[in-house]
Parts: structure tokens; C-alpha cells; sequence
């Protein structure tokens, strides 16, 4: 009986040592964005493959689409880590557009 008892303290020892081991893992993971971001480059046109043109506003962008951008940039601080990772630098950043999948679409000069 005591080695049943003895087995089951044991048992119940380990679980809870995996459990707090799995906790403290956890926390010392790095944290990637979870934003899912699209980078376009407006001055490569793809119209001059097959691909479909850029509208002009893009590929020509004027000042309040890129203050737009700019508002976007400062107001989402996921998306700034984002584009980070993306190597992008925020100061060609021409327009953001949300995707439906609730991913963004920047586009960069």
C-alpha cells in the first residue's frame, strides 16, 4: 500500500514539475508579431510582365495618402515590429490597406 501511495505522490510530483517547467519555457520564447503583412514595391510596376498595374495614386502617391500611412504607423506598434522583420524602412512607407484576412497590405517606395 505504501508503494502505491508512494507511486502516485510520484506521479503527481512529476506532473506538476512538467507543467511549471512547460510554464517557464513558454515565457522565455521570443514574441513574433502577430500581424501578417504583405510589402509591395510601387516603384517595380509588374505591368511590365504579365501582372496587373498598380493604381496611380499608389505608384505616384500623394501627401495625405502617405500621412494616412504614417497615422497607421504610429497607431499599430505590432505592424512598425512587423515591418522591422521585413527590413523595411517606415520613411518609404506610401499606403497601408487592410486585407481581408485582417492582414496588411504596405506599400513602399
Amino acid at each position: 500500500m505504501k508503494k502505491a501511495i508512494a507511486l502516485a505522490a510520484l506521479i503527481s510530483a512529476s506532473a506538476l514539475a512538467a507543467s511549471a517547467s512547460a510554464q517557464t519555457y513558454r515565457s522565455e520564447m521570443p514574441v513574433s508579431s502577430t500581424v501578417d503583412v504583405t510589402v509591395v514595391n510601387v516603384t517595380n510596376d509588374p505591368s511590365t510582365g504579365q501582372g496587373s498595374r498598380l493604381p496611380l495614386n499608389l505608384t505616384n502617391p500623394g501627401p495625405e495618402l502617405i500621412e494616412d500611412a504614417r497615422a497607421q504607423l504610429e497607431a499599430d506598434p505590432a505592424l512598425v515590429d512587423a515591418l522591422a522583420m521585413k527590413n523595411v524602412q517606415l520613411a518609404n512607407v506610401v499606403h497601408i490597406q487592410t486585407a481581408a484576412n485582417g492582414g496588411k497590405i504596405v506599400y513602399i517606395r
